[in-house]
Parts: C-alpha cells; structure tokens; sequence
C-alpha cells in the first residue's frame, strides 16, 4: 500500500497534468501556423505591395492592423480555455487571476512574434509554415511535461529554450499550479519576453520582402 502525500493534485488527476499543456501547445501551434500562413498570402496572391501601400509603407502599421485582429481572437480563445479549466473544472491555480492572465497574454504574443521572426528569416509561405510546424510538434516532446528535460541529453536541454511552450509550461507549473511568487520564473518570463522582441530583428527583411520579393511555388 502506498502512502503518498501529494501536494497541489491529491486526486492524481492526470487530466490537470495534461491538459493544461497539450491544450495550449495545440492553441500555440496554430498561432505559429497562422500568422506565416496570413503574411505569406500577401505575397502569394500578389497583394503585398497593395498591403504596404495601404499602411503608408510602414511595415509595423501593416503588421499591427495584419495581426492585431488575430491577436485579439487567440487572446480571446486562450481566456477562454483558462476559464474553463480553472473556474468550470476547478483545475488548480494557486497563483490567482492575474498570474493566469499574464502568462495567457505573453504566451500568445510570443507565439505571434516568433512566427512573425521565422517568415521575416524566411519570406517563403512554404519554408516559413514547415519551420513553425516542425517547431510546434517537437515542442511537445521537449517542453519536459511528458518526460522530465532533466533526464534528456545536454543538447536537446539547450534547444527546449528555444520552444516558447517549455516556457508556458515552466511559468504554468511554477506561480499557478504550485503558487510560487513570479520571480521564481524569472528566467521563463524573460524568455517569453525575448521571444516577442525576435520580430525587431527581421522586420527590414519582411518589409523588403513585402516591397520587391516575386513568390516562387
């Protein structure tokens, strides 16, 4: 017989375990999809220029009016997943409502940027859709909700901090599931952080990409 003491899930619930990672990581491989899927279009139906005329050939107020809508809607699902499982299912979150809001809002906007830094990398609808994809199915395997990143070789613990869900997860399991203050996950939120500030450094790129590039299929 065994006598276990288990702080936080006591009913060993696997559901609170996997849900509050698998569902996200779904919502976030769809943001990463969408957003190179949306500005790839542009240039696959030759309406870039059209686009960049419109927002007087300034690439951040035709990315703002491009992926404010979308950001908006993710935001909105997000919440709305977090409510359900926290106040229809009673998950538990001992970090409080703001907590779960705040790592809702980072962890959309992150994956909006970082899908926004692989096409201005990579101005290619094709090339740019595959990266975000590969990305998003090898998060699950990485992020350490399955198996623990501990235990995994030295290099593939350097390339989970590169996934924004092994931060999601990190700052999830950290201040909502446990409660811990949010500076034990300092690390995490700077993570997400930098994740959202990626686009700065390929944005001339995607705007000379928006102004002159011809799409190849």
């Amino acid at each position: 017989m065994l006598d276990l003491h288990l702080i936080n899930n006591p009913w060993l619930d696997y559901n609170v375990y996997l849900s509050t990672v698998m569902i996200p990581g779904i919502l976030m491989l769809f943001i990463l999809l969408i957003t190179p899927y949306s500005l790839g279009t542009e240039l696959k139906f030759n309406r870039s220029k059209q686009w960049m005329k419109l927002a007087g050939n300034d690439i951040y107020v035709a990315l703002t009016g491009k992926l404010l809508p979308q950001f908006l809607i993710f935001l909105t699902i997000f919440y709305g997943y977090e409510f359900y499982v926290y106040y229809v299912l009673g998950f538990p979150h001992f970090g409080g409502v703001w907590l779960i809001l705040l790592i809702g809002l980072l962890t959309v906007l992150a994956c909006q940027s970082f899908g926004v830094f692989i096409f201005g990398l990579m101005p290619s609808l094709r090339m740019s859709m595959s990266i975000c994809s590969l990305w998003s199915v090898l998060s699950f395997s990485v992020c350490g909700a399955t198996y623990p990143l501990a235990a995994m070789h030295p290099m593939i613990k350097s390339f989970a901090q590169l996934i924004p869900l092994r931060h999601y997860f990190m700052t999830y399991q950290i201040c909502v599931f446990n409660g811990y203050p949010l500076t034990q996950a300092w690390f995490n939120i700077m993570a997400l952080c930098i994740f959202i500030a990626l686009p700065f450094f390929t944005v001339r790129n995607l705007r000379h990409a928006m102004m002159h590039y011809v799409y190849i299929p």
